[in-house]
């Protein structure tokens, strides 16, 4: 048994690790069973695995094919892209008043951005702070 995690055992006598995927021979014992005609309640029993992980790895499988389980952490894809960067700061510089709100949706109506790729309010708002240079005039002024 590895040292550094510690396992525990469910309410139907199998142990699993709190946190961490089932074994992948498991999960394929799962999606084998219930081709065979095997009732989820019954894998279930039979596997010493809760009726809740039987059901997601079904559902899992039955979406995408695929027994693996999903990513756990790591980070979301940029959407903020160079182009669409240079796009949002153009909509601001043309129109200084537009709001983060229409810039987002001139962005997926110009078709710049998919609706599913286009960058948050507020990455938006952050990169309109950032486009923020300060220059001092001789007069003093700030523009």
């Amino acid at each position: 048994k590895n040292r550094f995690c510690s396992s525990s055992m469910n309410q139907l006598g199998g142990e699993f690790v709190n946190g961490r995927p089932l074994p992948t021979d498991t999960r394929e014992r799962i999606v084998e069973l219930a081709e065979s005609g095997v009732r989820p309640c019954e894998i279930s029993r039979q596997l010493q695995v809760s009726h809740g992980c039987v059901s997601k790895i079904l559902k899992r499988y039955r979406l995408f094919g695929t027994t693996h389980p999903g990513l756990i952490g790591g980070s979301k894809p940029k959407v903020a892209t160079p182009d669409v960067v240079r796009r949002i700061r153009e909509y601001k510089g043309n129109n200084p008043q537009i709001f983060a709100w229409q810039i987002r949706e001139s962005l997926q109506k110009e078709g710049i951005c998919p609706s599913d790729k286009l960058p948050s309010v507020s990455s938006i708002n952050r990169i309109v702070r950032s486009n923020r240079r300060i220059v001092f005039n001789n007069d003093g002024t700030i523009t």
